[in-house]
């Protein structure tokens, strides 16, 4: 069985929202890890699902207004961080310095850290893909050996509907963990849905899926679960 984890981004915003998600989703409850906006995690939690928390500070404490420090987000009682999601490396100018330290920081503080990595349209046409996913690891793991989980997820497949072919997610996985330690294991994320989880799931050397907006809706998600 592969893991599952889903990144619910901004897609559910209210409370009823919340609600008849954890409701509707209560029997498949330990069967994936759930990344919500983070002030709906303690509701994730007191209800007994596995969570993530989206983003978290590169400070360790102090003067950081509107930022969610490692600590603060396991005493919460989650386990997972994701870290450097081309929406965060896009939208808050995220650099390879804070990612690095973001991973440290999780590990720190006994969270394991989901590094999101992948290439752009422009550099996958130009057969760039491995070059980006080395560059952005070894800046991310540099000197770190301890148990991460990478995501694979070309950016340029992230909520278009379009994925890479099976055989160029198969290359980049093996490629990505070449690169790594044996405590690595492999995602692939980029518009993963209930229409295509049959393809993908037939790829055998990735570990599970990370799911965006197809996560948000709980018959696609029952429906990917029970494929992988």
């Amino acid at each position: 069985m592969k893991k599952i984890f889903v990144n619910l981004k901004m897609y559910l915003n209210t409370k009823e929202e919340i609600t008849n998600y954890i409701n509707n989703l209560k029997e498949e409850k330990e069967k994936f890890v759930v990344f919500p906006e983070a002030i709906h995690l303690e509701k994730f939690i007191s209800n007994g699902y596995i969570t993530g928390i989206q983003n978290i500070s590169k400070n360790i404490c102090g003067p950081a207004t509107g930022e969610i420090s490692a600590k603060a987000a396991k005493s919460a009682g989650t386990k997972y961080a994701l870290i450097a999601h081309s929406e965060i490396r896009k939208n808050f100018n995220e650099k390879d310095e804070d990612i690095y330290q973001k991973i440290k920081l999780a590990l720190e503080n006994n969270l394991t850290p989901v590094l999101c990595i992948g290439e752009n349209y422009e550099e996958y046409m130009q057969n760039k893909t491995k070059e980006i996913i080395k560059n952005q690891i070894e800046k991310a793991l540099k000197n770190i050996k301890e148990k991460i989980i990478i995501s694979y997820e070309p950016v340029w497949a992230i909520g278009t509907g379009k994925t890479p072919t099976n055989e160029e997610i198969e290359k980049a996985a093996s490629y990505i963990k070449n690169l790594t330690t044996e405590n690595v294991k492999v995602l692939y994320g980029g518009s993963v849905s209930d229409k295509n989880i049959h393809t993908l799931n037939k790829i055998k050397n990735i570990d599970g899926f990370l799911i965006g907006a197809a996560g948000a809706n709980p018959n696609s998600l029952k429906k990917i679960i029970e494929v992988a």
